[in-house]
């Protein structure tokens, strides 16, 4: 979990809120990343300005990256801790009333670190299925853009004693976690959801599948559905701040066992640990 924010930049100035005209504020225009610093190092920082800058061309934000660079740099500069995420908002800017966006808006740029608080998790998660379902939209599915409510309110499903909870579209086809994504193998072959109608397009992921396919272990994405989730032999969550994390069972909304691990740590996951154990070591 993340701590109380250590700094913040708004446009490059030392700041702490945004104007109520701007249209991130108003109408959720805009986009997002969120990153793991660990001695002021941002973790797969290529592949997360890679996701950001393919999500202003999807949103037709007209973003200066150099700019956001030299952000960037200010910003750890100051930084004294060792272990931090940063968050990353680009948001359309000021704006007046209405939906359309004006012809000469100046994009916002929020830089936000906030103390990294490592949870006391169990070794493999307790996980849940969320009644509420994501809404579909081709163009959006993968990027992360600021308009969360089916998150949040797929969130508040979750009890404390639960360590994520599992979104399903509205044909009832699983997606991915709250805040992670998801990949599980049946019967040897490794398979993630299809994301290609809503969901998140994870940085770690995306790794995951290129480490896979570099150890000849292709990984197919798939639609999934709650019985072939039940098949599953080995089951993993993954995001850029934990790493990889497996999972040990998995209860329906009425909270009863839907599906229990019947080992510790499968071989695939395994592999997916120490990876990304590494890729957080090294700060590849």
């Amino acid at each position: 979990m993340s701590g109380v924010p250590l700094q913040s930049l708004v446009n490059g100035q030392q700041a702490d809120h945004i104007s109520i005209h701007d249209r991130g504020f108003q109408y959720g225009d805009g986009c997002f990343e969120t990153i793991r610093v660990l001695a002021n190092k941002p973790i797969l920082w290529q592949q997360h300005l890679s996701r950001l800058k393919r999500a202003c061309r999807l949103l037709y934000l007209e973003v200066d990256f150099d700019l956001l660079d030299k952000d960037l740099s200010q910003l750890l500069e100051t930084n004294q801790s060792s272990d931090v995420i940063l968050k990353i908002i680009i948001t359309r800017g000021e704006g007046g009333r209405g939906y359309a966006p004006g012809s000469s808006s100046s994009c916002t740029r929020v830089l936000q670190l906030s103390n990294y608080q490592a949870p006391t998790i169990r070794k493999a998660a307790k996980i849940m299925l969320c009644r509420h379902g994501l809404s579909a939209n081709t163009m959006l599915a993968g990027i992360k853009h600021l308009n969360r409510l089916d998150q949040v309110l797929a969130s508040r499903e979750i009890p404390d004693s639960f360590d994520e909870g599992l979104c399903l579209d509205q044909q009832g086809y699983i997606v991915e976690g709250c805040k992670s994504n998801l990949m599980l193998c049946i019967d040897d072959e490794l398979i993630t959801p299809d994301l290609s109608s809503c969901g998140v397009e994870g940085v770690m992921l995306e790794q995951l599948i290129e480490f896979y396919a570099g150890r000849g272990y292709p990984v197919a994405r798939k639609k999934i559905n709650l019985k072939q989730l039940q098949m599953a032999d080995e089951l993993f969550l993954c995001n850029s701040v934990f790493g990889v994390w497996s999972v040990a069972e998995i209860y329906n909304a009425d909270f009863e066992l839907y599906w229990k691990s019947n080992r510790d740590e499968g071989q695939y996951t395994s592999a997916a640990i120490d990876w990304a154990n590494e890729i957080f070591r090294v700060g590849n």
